[in-house]
């Protein structure tokens, strides 16, 4: 999944009988379901949060620069 020019990957296994398991190493976050469409949408809705965390957080830093200025 490339999001912002970055690409995470997503690693989805299934876990027994019922289970499923998603894993993007670039974050070292790991989800589980049922289902592999579950974990897999999951695992997106986490990446484009934390991109979008990174972002803010990075907007707030380039503002406290120029404050700084």
């Amino acid at each position: 999944m490339n999001v912002g020019g970055k690409e995470y990957e997503i690693l989805i296994r299934r876990r027994g009988e019922t289970g499923y398991a998603a894993f993007c190493p670039e974050l070292e976050l790991i989800v589980n379901g049922t289902a592999h469409v579950q974990v897999e949408e999951k695992m997106r809705q986490l990446i484009l949060e934390h991109v979008a965390k990174e972002q803010a957080a990075k907007g707030g830093a380039e503002v406290e620069k120029k404050e700084q200025s």
